[in-house]
């Protein structure tokens, strides 16, 4: 089946982590695969990738997006429940740019990490690099069953609420964002 030709691909995001795996594999391609497929754990096929940028003899990545017409979106393991999680859904497939998240956030609501279930203090959890950031679940099924209770936020609080900290979404499920505060301060609200 090819892509629909009424929603333009977008590219995805060029990470550092990327850059690097360009630099070892010059006159190359770097693939993008649906997180839907990569997170069976089994090989791709054909329609699980989303699309690829070249990769020149210096290890660089050239910019233009190569869609693949085969590509067909996996659902398997993330079925979106509300708005924000099809956003996200359309981000990691390719189908929409990352800058409709911060909107998206702000829309909807989010599941905070808490100890007890009437608590309103901010947890905040450290990554491996050393940075920190709140994190939160887009939905009840998407709470890891470590959390010992949640509160619900209108998204629209966040930028007060983390204080300056970024935002981790949906850190155990294999579509996952951390949005900086900035991008959540400055992101346009439908008020």
């Amino acid at each position: 089946m090819a892509a629909d030709e009424s929603l333009p691909p977008y590219a995805p995001q060029i990470t550092e982590e990327m850059r690097e795996q360009a630099k070892q594999t010059p006159n190359s391609w770097l693939y993008i695969v649906d997180p839907a497929y990569e997170a069976s754990g089994e090989h791709v096929p054909p329609e699980g990738v989303v699309g690829a940028f070249r990769i020149d003899e210096s290890g660089e990545i050239d910019e233009r997006f190569h869609p693949n017409d085969e590509y067909e979106p996996g659902t398997s393991t993330f079925e979106p429940s509300n708005e924000l999680e099809r956003v996200l859904q359309l981000i990691a497939t390719g189908h929409a740019s990352e800058s409709e998240l911060p909107a998206a956030v702000l829309a909807g609501e989010l599941l905070l990490y808490a100890e007890e279930d009437d608590e309103d203090a901010l947890y905040e959890a450290e990554l491996d690099d050393g940075s920190r950031l709140v994190p939160a679940c887009t939905s009840v099924n998407r709470v890891p069953e470590d959390w010992p209770s949640y509160r619900t936020v209108a998204g629209a609080r966040l930028p007060e609420l983390l204080d300056g900290l970024d935002l981790g979404l949906n850190l155990d499920d294999p579509v996952r964002a951390v949005i900086p505060h900035d991008m959540l301060a400055q992101a346009p609200t439908s008020e």
